[in-house]
C-alpha cells in the first residue's frame, strides 16, 4: 500500500515539474528576430541603395572643362610665344631652324629680301603686295617670308604703340611719371635702330635662300596656321 502511494506521489511531482518547464519555455521570447519582408526583393535578398550616376542632377556640370574660345586660345598662344622669344633673346638667339630652300630661285630670294628691308622706310606695303599677288600661291618661299616679315613689322608697331600709351599714362603721375617718360624717350631711338637692324639681318638671311624661324614669332604664326 505504501509503495503504491509513493509511486502516485512521484508521478504527480513529475507532472508538475514538466508543466513548469513547459511554462518557462513558452514564456521566453524567441531569439530569432522577425524576418522583414519589406526590405527583401523578389529574390529574397535585401535591396541595396545604388550610388548616383554621373548623369544625375547633382553631378550636372561638374568635371567638365569648358573649351576655351578662339580669343582665349589666341591670347594663350601669344603669351607663351612671347615668353619663349624673351628667353631666346636673353640667350642671344635671333634665329632658329635655318635651312636653305633649294626650290627658291633668284626672284624668290630678291622678293624675300625686299619684304624685310623695305619696311624700314615703308612699313607693311611690300609684304601685303606679295600676299595679294596671284603668283604668291605658287611661290611658297615668297609667301613664307612675306607673312613672317609682315608679322615682325606689326609686332614692332604694336610695341611702339604700347610704349606711347604707357608714356602718356605715366605723365599723370608727378615726378616719377616724367622720369619714366624721359627714359622711354631716350631709349626710343635705340629701340628703333635695333628694329631696323633686325629687319636688315633677316632680309639678308632670306636673300641667302634660307627659311628660318624667328623665336616666338614663327611658332605663333604656325599655331594660327598662317604659315
Amino acid at each position: 500500500m505504501e509503495n503504491n502511494k509513493d509511486e502516485r506521489q512521484d508521478a504527480v511531482n513529475s507532472s508538475e515539474t514538466g508543466s513548469d518547464e513547459n511554462a518557462e519555455m513558452t514564456s521566453e521570447p524567441s531569439a530569432e528576430p522577425p524576418s522583414s519582408t519589406s526590405d527583401a526583393g523578389a529574390t529574397g535578398e535585401p535591396n541595396e541603395a545604388l550610388p548616383p550616376t554621373a548623369d544625375g542632377p547633382d553631378n550636372a556640370g561638374y568635371g567638365e572643362n569648358p573649351e576655351p574660345s578662339p580669343a582665349e586660345q589666341f591670347a594663350d598662344s601669344a603669351r607663351t610665344q612671347a615668353g619663349e622669344a624673351a628667353d631666346a633673346l636673353r640667350r642671344g638667339e635671333f634665329m632658329h631652324s635655318a635651312a636653305i630652300d633649294i626650290e627658291a630661285d633668284g626672284d624668290d630670294r630678291l622678293i624675300a629680301l625686299l619684304c624685310y628691308v623695305t619696311q624700314v622706310l615703308i612699313p607693311l606695303v611690300m609684304p601685303v603686295l606679295v600676299l595679294l599677288s596671284a603668283s604668291s600661291k605658287k611661290r611658297p618661299f615668297q609667301r613664307f617670308h612675306a607673312v613672317q616679315s609682315l608679322a615682325l613689322s606689326l609686332t614692332f608697331i604694336l610695341f611702339g604703340l604700347l610704349m606711347g600709351v604707357g608714356s602718356l599714362v605715366f605723365t599723370l603721375v608727378p615726378i616719377i611719371g616724367w622720369l619714366v617718360v624721359s627714359v622711354v624717350f631716350c631709349l626710343s631711338p635705340l629701340l628703333a635702330l635695333m628694329g631696323f637692324m633686325a629687319l636688315a639681318y633677316y632680309g639678308y638671311q632670306a636673300y641667302q635662300g634660307k627659311r628660318f624661324s624667328i623665336p616666338g614669332l614663327t611658332s605663333f604664326l604656325q599655331d594660327q596656321n598662317w604659315i
